[in-house]
């Protein structure tokens, strides 16, 4: 792959991330003024696009973490919410999503993706030492799990659920239904070699029409060739389905994790959350956000995420940079 290869940045383009700025408080919104700033990232055969949002005084860095129907943009308010904060952001494009490329999905699977977000908090240490701190939304809250299992560098994690596909209720739940849940899933793992390269919507194998409350959001999102509309590799979702947590979740206890549920979320409900919360061995604290959906830009829920990442991240900056 030619890794100079030029390509238009989110900045430089009119793409659906600004369509998606209306949803949000005035004040979380991107602005000609406040736009993060583009980096690319050469990893493996991978162009990873990075969303940087910095606070040079910052003594924490924190790395969001999309999931299967966005990308690094689309949380890109929540980053601002951070910045304003005092807190360095980050936020990069799981490949396939968003502006990252390659030459070739083929080899892409969901274990790859733990081991970028590994690599890439590695990098972050290296460049400026700051402790890490990851943030997972929708599925992504199970990634960052995995990666700070594989990763010694994170300080924190928070997650708005989490997703354990190794338990076939779960992914009943998350799948449009039983059929492709199961026998979907069945036929996947017999016939790898020849299912794994097909592509396909991530919106035709889950129940993306329930990725937020609001209607006209949620067609932007299955809209957005960058986002929902992205075509995956059946390697990566037969991958993704079948991951087990690399440490059980009694044994997890490398750094203390804040739970910020949306309690109006028919995507991913509490109860397939609790369960796995509740078997954590780590210092936890949950907090239910009010009136909000899978997607949480709904009050009072908004600013009760905000209240309770920011004292998480309070907390962990007094333990760890004293």
């Amino acid at each position: 792959m030619n890794s100079k290869e030029k390509r238009l940045t989110y900045n430089e383009s009119e793409l659906y991330w600004k369509k998606y700025q209306k949803f949000f408080p005035e004040e979380l919104r991107l602005t000609e003024n406040h736009l993060p700033s583009e980096e690319w990232w050469d990893w493996n055969d991978y162009r990873v696009h990075l969303d940087r949002m910095s606070v040079p005084d910052s003594k924490i860095k924190v790395i969001l973490i999309h999931g299967a129907g966005g990308n690094g943009r689309l949380l890109a308010p929540y980053a601002r919410m951070l910045q304003v904060n005092g807190y360095d952001v980050l936020s990069p494009d799981l490949p396939p999503y968003g502006l990252t490329y390659t030459d070739s999905l083929q080899s892409l699977d969901y274990l790859l993706w733990v081991e970028l977000l590994t690599k890439l908090i590695e990098q972050e240490i290296k460049r400026d030492g700051k402790p890490i701190v990851l943030l997972g939304a929708s599925i992504g809250g199970m990634l960052a799990y995995h990666a700070a299992a594989m990763s010694t560098h994170v300080r924190g994690l928070v997650v708005t659920t989490f997703v354990d596909t190794s338990h076939s209720k779960v992914r009943d739940q998350i799948a449009p239904n039983k059929l492709i849940s199961r026998l979907g899933k069945f036929s996947m793992d017999v016939f790898p070699f020849i299912l794994d390269s097909f592509r396909i919507s991530v919106s035709k194998v889950s129940r993306m029409e329930l990725i937020t409350n609001n209607s006209e959001l949620t067609e932007l999102i299955i809209k957005d060739p960058l986002a929902a509309s992205t075509k995956v590799t059946l390697r990566l979702l037969r991958t993704f389905m079948n991951m087990k947590p690399l440490i059980q979740p009694e044994s997890f206890d490398r750094c203390p994790v804040l739970l910020v549920h949306p309690e109006v979320d028919p995507m991913t409900p509490f109860a397939l959350s609790e369960p796995f919360f509740n078997r954590l061995k780590a210092k936890k604290k949950c907090v239910i956000l009010e009136g909000s959906g899978h997607f949480p830009i709904e009050q009072p829920g908004l600013d009760q995420m905000k209240t309770a990442v920011l004292s998480f991240l309070s907390e962990i900056e007094n333990e760890t940079c004293r």
